[in-house]
């Protein structure tokens, strides 16, 4: 309860930067097969599975993205629309696993637990061939890696729905054209709605959500009734359904 009156206090404090949602529109995260298929054709690299998504190609001023920049790119995102990420944990970097399902992975070196909060992002083998599969996962998992817990907390609707709502704006704001259709899993389709209706009746809960982050809550820890406290505009029976477990 003191953190939730710190919290309170914190909402109404001046930030010295605030981003808007970085859209508005009704958008969501891990898409449908169809929507890779149709894609490939068009990003996919002559070079096989060392494609655009990590050969980097010289242009003018630089080089063409690869996951590597666009991890960067994303996290900045990420980090300007819900604050700095949490920095006891080492991002290493991006790998392909060889099932059908990104994730955040924890790899350990030390026998010293305190040296082993590392993060490395699984991205699976349709990222490697499609620049927005890559870009859409990527995001979703940049925006776990803001706030990891090691596994040692099942993520809730609210953490999952605002995951995907990231992903598909982060990919638009990135200037690849994505839709709503584009999610391919029904579970992350109704928390992105569920996120989307929170954004309706609070416009600036990525303010809210950067303030109680600051104070070391995280999303997947708030009940129902914290919900509400938080979002007072918010419907109960969506609040409900935000706090249950994934």
């Amino acid at each position: 309860m003191t953190k939730l009156i710190l919290l309170l206090w914190l909402i109404f404090l001046p930030f010295p930067v605030i981003t808007t949602p970085l859209y508005a529109k009704e958008t969501p995260s891990h898409s449908s097969n169809e929507n890779i298929k149709k894609e490939k054709a068009s990003t996919s690299s002559k070079a096989g599975f060392c494609s655009n998504q990590v050969l980097a190609r010289p242009i003018d001023h630089g080089f063409t993205w690869t996951l590597a920049s666009r991890l960067g790119q994303l996290l900045t995102m990420a980090e300007e629309e819900y604050g700095e990420r949490n920095k006891d944990w080492t991002i290493l970097g991006t790998e392909f696993n060889n099932d059908k399902q990104p994730r955040n992975w924890h790899p350990t070196y030390s026998n010293d637990s305190e040296k082993n909060k590392n993060i490395i992002i699984q991205l699976t083998p349709e990222a490697a061939q499609s620049k927005k599969e890559a870009v859409f996962q990527l995001s979703h998992e940049i925006f776990h890696a803001l706030m990891p817990t090691g596994g040692k907390q099942k993520a809730t609707f609210f953490e999952e729905g605002l995951a995907t709502y990231f992903s598909i704006q982060a990919t638009r704001k990135a200037g690849i054209d994505i839709e709503t259709d584009y999610i391919g899993s029904g579970k992350y389709r109704r928390a992105y709605g569920l996120v989307l209706a929170l954004y309706g009746v609070h416009p600036n809960a990525s303010k809210t959500i950067t303030a109680f982050r600051k104070i070391g809550v995280h999303p997947s820890s708030l009940s129902k009734n914290q919900l509400k406290l938080i979002f007072p505009k918010l419907d109960d029976t969506i609040a409900g359904e935000l706090a249950k477990k994934f």
